[in-house]
């Protein structure tokens, strides 16, 4: 069964499990905290135990982020947004009788209160805030976040008589506030916003479990590999060693193709393996054939592509080093990562396929988002999709993701086959399905 790590408070967890039995066919795990600091523990135990990751809000999800790239976990969060602040305030003003004046918050971003106080038109208002919009710069070395920092904005306006009540969206703070007998509470959570993020979740796992599918193809050369005598001796050893390997992966080695040699899989098996980090066979190798090894690794949809990934990677190891064994991954998008198991990058090759360039042009988005585009298609198995789906696996807003049908829609690429009713009585959702016209792109 698939399985989701759910990591939040108690408070967090309870609010959210309620939601758990509209997805019978998933797992969910929770991993509840007191601290951000206990993350790390408790994603090294997620990390053998799940598919997927649900995070309780961007906090949590920020000091994440080492250990999910050390395991290769996916993951999402419940997202602050204008609408959860209005409630919050609105909850306040409504039971406690408390001028928003008086009112200490913290929260993400500054920002999203000056937007709510600009849709009422109020602005001669001056309000006591502490943000922390670092919290978004995941591409940023990992600072530091003192929730007493917090606490003791909250207190002093407090004590000084500044403020009568404090709104917290750090599940931290809003416990010791409790602890200290400030006026207090957390941010309200709509059972709204629960059950999307929930399904939110479900989605990207379940797009994750079919990208799984894709054929992965190792590519391994061996630098000191003899030309002429002992050159079939050599090649037999080899190929037993890479059997044993192979057994590992769920895989087999192509026995049409030496040097470079081949291994057969799929990317699921080889996911678990890397993040595992028990690719420990394939580096000792090294010392049994007395050669260092240059390794390629590529993922597709089609074993040509996955070929053609894998000796592209290959190419890249080579040039990166050829004294000691290196191992490269390109994957379906294009996106180079390596070397692995060290200072691992990241990086996006060119895209040089004529008719996605001349398509990506007509559409006004990069080749990049539209090989992106095509992907979802191709997990979503071409059944017919909604803009919020594909917002989540571009993780970006629905807005967003409605623009970009809107591109397609235009150049008459999509279709409207239907309408969903989501789980609440919301309004019924477009669904949307690719014409003949895209569909040359897939053959």
């Amino acid at each position: 069964m698939v399985a989701i790590g759910v990591l939040g408070s108690n408070l967090f967890i309870d609010a959210i499990s309620e939601y758990y039995a509209l997805y019978p066919e998933i797992s969910f795990i929770n991993y509840s905290y007191e601290s951000p600091w206990e993350i790390d523990h408790l994603l090294d135990r997620a990390g053998k135990e799940v598919d997927f990751l649900l995070f309780s809000g961007a906090i949590a999800y920020y000091f994440g982020q080492k250990k999910m790239k050390e395991y290769r976990l996916m993951a999402t969060y419940v997202s602050f947004n204008e609408f959860v602040l209005s409630l919050s305030l609105f909850s306040i003003y409504f039971h406690e009788k408390i001028p928003l004046e008086k009112i200490s918050i913290d929260l993400p971003k500054q920002e999203f209160l000056e937007n709510v106080l600009k849709e009422i038109h109020i602005t001669d208002l001056t309000m006591s805030v502490k943000d922390y919009p670092w919290i978004f710069h995941l591409e940023e070395q990992t600072q530091s976040f003192d929730i007493s920092q917090f606490i003791q904005f909250h207190l002093d306006l407090y004590k000084q008589g500044k403020t009568q009540f404090a709104l917290t969206s750090i599940h931290a703070v809003y416990e010791e506030l409790q602890k200290l007998s400030i006026p207090s509470i957390y941010m309200v959570q709509t059972k709204q916003s629960l059950k999307e993020t929930l399904e939110r979740a479900v989605t990207l796992t379940k797009l994750k479990k079919t990208k799984d599918s894709q054929i992965a193809v190792i590519s391994i050369k061996v630098m000191n590999y003899p030309t002429s005598h002992g050159e079939q001796e050599f090649r037999l050893k080899l190929l037993q060693y890479l059997h044993e390997i192979a057994k590992q992966l769920n895989a087999r080695v192509s026995l049409e193709q030496h040097q470079p040699f081949l291994i057969y899989s799929n990317r699921g098996s080889l996911e678990t393996v890397l993040k595992e980090k028990s690719l420990q066979k394939v580096l000792e190798l090294e010392g049994k054939i007395n050669s260092s090894l240059q390794i390629g690794i590529g993922y597709g949809y089609t074993m040509n592509d996955a070929e053609n990934h894998a000796n592209e990677a290959l190419f890249f190891s080579e040039k990166h080093s050829k004294e000691k064994t290196q191992i490269f991954l390109l994957d379906e998008d294009k996106k180079l990562i390596g070397p692995l198991f060290e200072n691992e990058k990241q990086f996006s090759l060119k895209n040089e396929d004529k008719e996605i360039q001349n398509l990506s042009e007509s559409l006004k988005m990069t080749a990049k988002n539209l090989n992106r585009f095509l992907d979802f298609i191709r997990l979503q198995q071409f059944r017919s999709f909604s803009a919020q789906e594909l917002a989540d696996y571009f993780e970006v807003s629905r807005r967003s993701a409605e623009r970009i049908i809107k591109r397609f829609l235009e150049k008459e690429l999509l279709m409207v086959t239907g309408e969903e009713q989501p789980y609440d009585l919301g309004r019924p959702r477009a669904l949307y399905n690719i014409s003949d016209k895209l569909k040359k792109y897939f053959v």
